[in-house]
């Protein structure tokens, strides 16, 4: 029986604490704040552990690791230098560097690693790609994501790296590339240098175009990710209610003597198995641990996902420097 640490017990880590007790798989938790891991200790009845100890602990199996975005490079490094498996919530890193190091130092461990791209473990999304992969609506035409929302504002990193991780591993999995043309633009208005609503365009050979929206300034809830192919459009909206998160429409648009004309039918629902992603997403990585198969979102999609998450921060970089100017 795999055995985890979860490190980390906020918001998120408490999901994650809850979900690994749930599977029977917790084994400990370590949080800096000691009555933050106290708490989750007595409520799932498991030791908390300072991170020294979990480390050493060769009891533990793995680590599942859901701290702030700066310190994941470093404590997946020392959960690798000491024999766990690893899982760590998105974002990677904080920079490419940092990933592309990690990634070198995980091959030489040779230890299950895998990224919290939680999405790609959706009942809604993991139907939606089959959709597209048995080219039901066609070949794709343009992907357009959007992840707003009011709250968490951060100040250690910008909306995009924050909220949209998820966007990009999932449309890096339908378009099957990496994007060739990555453009950006976003502002910051609440604390100097860091954007909190941004824009990013992503183009792929072959013609396919997707773009992402994030923000968290914005008053209304949006989840959504939009597929549009030559026959038919998909949307996975994750604010509805699970009979609702997933509508498949045939459409098409037809060239005739008096111009294009548009067609399609009524929208429809797709059945969906309600089961929380996380609880998947979880079950996947200690699957990968007892059979030492490589992740869906192991450590090389992390730092494909990374690269574009770079190229957009180098956008917003030279975006913002301009407005100060």
């Amino acid at each position: 029986m795999t055995r985890v640490a979860v490190v980390g017990c906020g918001a998120w880590g408490r999901n994650l604490v809850r979900t690994c007790a749930e599977l029977g798989v917790l084994g400990a938790v370590v949080d800096t704040e000691a009555d933050a891991a106290q708490s989750q200790a007595e409520a799932w009845n498991v030791p908390a552990l300072p991170q020294a100890q979990a480390l050493d602990d060769s009891s533990l199996d793995a680590m599942v690791i859901a701290t702030p975005a700066p310190t994941h490079a470093a404590l997946c490094r020392l959960a690798l230098d000491h024999g766990k498996d690893v899982f760590v919530e998105k974002p990677l890193a904080s920079s490419l560097a940092e990933a592309e190091a990690l990634a070198a130092d995980a091959a030489r461990s040779d230890r299950v690693f895998m990224v919290g791209h939680l999405l790609r473990h959706h009942p809604a999304f993991e139907a939606l790609a089959a959709i597209v992969a048995r080219g039901e609506i066609g070949a794709l035409r343009y992907i357009g994501a959007s992840r707003l929302s009011l709250g968490r504002v951060r100040t250690h990193e910008n909306a995009f790296l924050s909220l949209a991780p998820h966007d990009v591993s999932m449309i890096l999995a339908l378009a099957d590339a990496a994007p060739v043309s990555v453009e950006a633009t976003g502002r910051a208005f609440v604390t100097p240098g860091v954007a909190d609503e941004v824009h990013a365009d992503l183009g792929f050979s072959g013609g396919l175009h997707a773009h992402v929206a994030a923000s968290w300034l914005s008053p209304v809830k949006e989840q959504k990710l939009v597929v549009v192919g030559e026959t038919g459009a998909l949307v996975f909206d994750d604010v509805r209610p699970w009979p609702e998160k997933l509508m498949r429409r045939e459409q098409a648009v037809t060239l005739t003597s008096a111009g294009p004309i548009a067609s399609g039918s009524e929208p429809r629902f797709v059945d969906l198995t309600a089961e929380p992603p996380l609880t998947r997403e979880i079950r996947h990585f200690i699957q990968c641990c007892q059979t030492r198969d490589t992740p869906m979102t192991g450590i090389d999609e992390g730092v494909r996902v990374q690269r574009v998450l770079e190229r957009v921060e180098v956008q917003l970089l030279h975006d913002l420097d301009r407005l100060r100017s």
